[in-house]
């Protein structure tokens, strides 16, 4: 396809402008429409990165454009990719893709059933110490994969309240950053959980209602500078998980468990560890990869480039990752086989996880992955 590609994006705050930068990196495209449901904030973004086309209407923006890359909070992602599969647009939509699993999945079938490309925003499974990390265990370095234990400790301020702490708006720990800690998961090991076991941690019940936070990281900056309370405001209840434990099972035998936690300073952001047969890798974000074998002294794996994911990821890191995804995406719809870039199939998957993890929760069982 020589002609240059039309890039429209729906939203205006901080993960749209993550959409813009990461298509802007990308030869062969025209950032060409933005579209929010504030219009002052939309057309601050387009003027930052030149977007011709500003509008409130989101058919549109869907005229104008090849492209949708849906940047919204996520209760808003399924009318947003209905619409623009529907008119036939090839789609990006930011993670968690959906609320509920049918949701994603009726996503995914109209994507299908239009013919058109699509992915999810799963920018993690471009961190090279994570590529390396799949490289070697699909080489055999530590035999085969007996169980994987992913865990952060992210030290997030108690924020004020925004749709984050609104579960039926798509927030929580287990849907935003979790989302990204299940697909890493699935990517890494190549298989599918069938089945989990766990809860959800609801260690904030009420937060302070303090502004209408457009962008979150406003309400990010709010929290660091009130320490997440404030002098005779008004509070309202936190809906949404701040946590999660739960363990898991995978098609292929590997066992897993999962453990997350917004509110607590750890000693580290994410981990991965890897066990297998004979050794254990391990991924602790911007400290790198390490391989352990028994009677032997741990190998420090030198990763150029390599940068942890989570709450206090540095901006350009995540920049770099948002381009190497617009990039693969591109090549795709350009008709490049076999990308390896996350799709609406993982975000279906994922969000399959999340509801069974939810079930868990409230029946105390282990339930299946549906």
């Amino acid at each position: 396809m020589s002609q240059q590609l039309r890039i429209g994006v729906l939203g205006a705050g901080w993960g749209a402008g993550l959409h813009l930068e990461g298509f802007r990196r990308v030869p062969g495209v025209t950032l060409a429409a933005l579209s929010s449901r504030t219009r002052s904030r939309a057309e601050r973004r387009a003027a930052e990165f030149g977007v011709p086309l500003v509008t409130d209407d989101i058919d549109e923006l869907i005229e104008a454009v090849d492209v949708v890359s849906v940047a919204t909070p996520p209760a808003a992602h399924l009318d947003a990719v209905l619409a623009a599969v529907r008119a036939g647009r090839h789609v990006l939509c930011d993670k968690p893709v959906a609320l509920t699993a049918p949701d994603a999945r009726a996503m995914l079938d109209a994507a299908e059933r239009a013919g058109v490309r699509h992915a999810s925003g799963f920018i993690w499974r471009n961190d090279p110490a994570l590529v390396e990390l799949r490289r070697l265990l699909r080489e055999g370095a530590i035999g085969p994969v007996l169980e994987v234990h992913s865990t952060g400790a992210l030290g997030v301020p108690v924020l004020p309240m925004t749709w984050m702490y609104e579960a039926g708006d798509g927030g929580g720990a287990l849907a935003q950053h979790g989302s990204h800690v299940i697909d890493r998961a699935r990517w890494l090991v190549g298989a599918e959980v069938t089945a989990v076991c766990g809860r959800l941690h609801h260690d904030v019940k009420e937060a302070v209602v303090a502004a209408d936070f457009h962008d979150i990281t406003d309400a990010f900056a709010w929290a660091r500078q009130h320490h997440g309370t404030t002098v005779d405001a008004p509070r309202a209840p936190v809906r949404a998980d701040t946590g999660y434990d739960f363990v898991a099972t995978f098609d292929s035998g590997v066992r897993a468990r999962f453990w997350e936690a917004w509110h607590l300073a750890g000693p580290a952001e994410d981990e991965v560890v890897v066990f297998g047969e004979t050794g254990t890798l391990r991924w602790r974000g911007a400290s790198g990869l390490t391989l352990h074998r028994i009677g032997a002294a741990p190998e420090v794996r030198d990763v150029d480039r390599a940068a942890g994911s989570g709450a206090n990821t540095p901006r350009e890191v995540g920049l770099a990752r948002w381009g190497e995804l617009a990039t693969a995406f591109v090549a795709a719809i350009n008709g490049a086989a076999d990308t390896g870039h996350p799709t609406l199939t993982d975000g279906w998957r994922v969000a399959g996880i999340s509801d069974a993890v939810r079930r868990s929760h409230h029946s105390g069982r282990w339930e299946e992955v549906r």
